[in-house]
């Protein structure tokens, strides 16, 4: 089989482009839109971050576990059973007309004050339940007591936005969890902070969102090229016996092994703060990111596969180059195509 390199782009097909210069998505992306060309597109059903590199890795079947097995990457000697794990992150519910929307925290200086103040307070509240450690910026690891953490949640970038009665709905099914959220939420919307932020009009610290549960797969291919600047992500792959690589040195790619490229900046542009303009951000990936791999694929060395989170991926095969006589396509011909009526 050919070298493949697998390109995780999530939120590309979601991006605001009436807000882009026409110019912008037909000119100025050559080589995301010849990718878009000249590649086969195949029929998706993997949407959610974690779907989509548990697909990339083969990792296991994503209908028994849709999640991505990354908690027990944070653990430390003695910390508990690894499958009592979870990540997880403050946001906020906030109640619509039918459903209750996640809506996202921005990891600003007063923020993390405030959510580490609710933690700690959580932490001394629950001892008995479950220890609540941090393990990045606003991002902790909860070790459940008595009973095994729930498998449904994805990472916490594919929820924010989306409502959160699917899972709700899941986990009324484990008692023992839903009667622990529900007292978790309880104190959270009692606490003195949230009180104060109301005052001062900003959004209350409500919840959390956990994810990042279940058993840690064997990767097969240890030879695997993962290139990553999610610190997160980064630590997973780590403990699957990977080196992460960063982004940044993506030209000096190895067209002899396999290789997963992870880039989360899009969806962070659309579910969080972020600082970078969109066209900056197209622009550096259609560069840095594309271009070195697109050329090892027209040598005929690699083969890509561009996985977004649509609902088709892309297989870049070298012979695709043949293709000379389809039409120019970008993100819009994409988009305006296949978008719900």
């Amino acid at each position: 089989m050919p070298v493949t390199a697998q390109i995780v782009l999530p939120g590309l097909f979601d991006l605001p482009l009436h807000e882009l210069e026409p110019e912008l998505l037909q000119q100025k992306l050559p080589h995301l839109n010849r990718i878009l060309r000249l590649a086969t597109a195949k029929p998706n059903q993997a949407y959610t971050i974690d779907v989509i590199l548990n697909t990339a890795l083969a990792l296991h079947d994503s209908a028994l576990q849709p999640g991505l097995p990354m908690a027990q990457a944070f653990a430390v000697a003695g910390a508990g059973k690894l499958e009592r794990m979870l990540l997880c992150q403050a946001i906020h519910l906030r109640p619509d007309m039918h459903s209750t929307v996640i809506v996202p925290i921005h990891s600003n200086q007063n923020n993390l004050k405030d959510i580490d103040i609710i933690i700690n307070d959580l932490r001394d509240l629950f001892k008995v339940d479950c220890d609540i450690t941090a393990v990045a910026d606003g991002v902790f690891l909860l070790c459940l007591k008595e009973f095994d953490a729930p498998v449904h949640y994805p990472h916490v970038l594919s929820v924010l936005g989306k409502t959160a009665n699917p899972f709700i709905e899941q986990s009324r099914r484990i008692l023992p969890w839903y009667k622990l959220l529900n007292e978790i939420q309880m104190f959270m919307h009692q606490h003195d902070v949230n009180q104060q932020r109301m005052q001062r009009g900003l959004l209350a610290i409500n919840s959390l969102w956990f994810w990042g549960a279940g058993s840690r797969p064997q990767v097969l291919d240890s030879n695997l090229a993962w290139y990553c600047d999610d610190a997160l992500l980064n630590r997973f792959a780590e403990s699957l016996g990977l080196a992460p690589l960063s982004c940044t040195e993506i030209e000096k790619i190895d067209s002899s092994r396999d290789a997963l490229v992870i880039d989360l900046r899009l969806i962070e542009l659309l579910k969080a703060e972020h600082v970078v303009p969109l066209e900056q951000l197209l622009l550096d990936i259609d560069s840095r990111l594309l271009r070195p791999l697109l050329a090892m694929a027209e040598k005929g060395r690699m083969q890509i596969v561009l996985r977004a989170g649509y609902e088709f991926d892309f297989e870049l095969k070298p012979s695709a180059r043949l293709k000379f006589w389809r039409r120019q396509k970008n993100l819009g011909n994409w988009v305006s195509a296949h978008e719900a009526p």
